[in-house]
């Protein structure tokens, strides 16, 4: 199936982007990046040719997801995550799920699910300027779905 050709209208952009934490929708994100990766390796054996003769399953892996916005995008962040934790308090060992909506009409839309992520790590830089104070957290997931496709092998089903 190949992209439909086009000519002049809307494509994906940062405004066709809606993100949600746990079903709750925020709205003052100003960066979100995320990866995923399937390193396979290859086996070589003896012959004229020195070609490879087979390649590994591959083992999945996640890179950090990062979030940034306004301070107060990351306070309300934080206190979601504290009322769902044990004591109200820590908040870094809460698991929430990271939706991304790529929603822009005559355009497929397009669903990122982050799954079982925790914050690892928060940074924040303040500094003069006209530009509001940011923060950026950084988030360790366990698997992305895009549109319900996986990189990873799900033939047995999602670990």
């Amino acid at each position: 199936m190949a992209d439909k050709k086009r000519i002049n209208g809307n494509v994906v952009s940062w405004g066709s982007i809606k993100v949600k934490l746990n079903g709750e929708t925020f709205y003052g994100f100003t960066s979100l990046s995320y990866g995923h990766k399937r390193e396979r390796n290859k086996l070589w054996g003896m012959g004229v040719a020195h070609a490879p003769r087979g390649r590994t399953r591959g083992k999945y892996s996640t890179d950090p997801v990062k979030l940034k916005g306004p301070k107060s995008t990351i306070e309300a962040l934080r206190q979601s995550l504290a009322l769902l934790s044990v004591d109200g308090v820590s908040y870094g060992d809460v698991e929430f799920e990271i939706v991304a909506q790529y929603i822009e009409r005559d355009e497929p839309e397009m669903l990122v699910e982050i799954q079982d992520c925790v914050i690892v790590a928060e940074a924040s830089n303040e500094e003069e300027n006209p530009d509001a104070l940011q923060e950026e957290i950084e988030i360790d997931c366990m698997r992305i779905y895009k549109n319900g496709l996986t990189l990873f092998d799900s033939s047995e089903g999602a670990p």
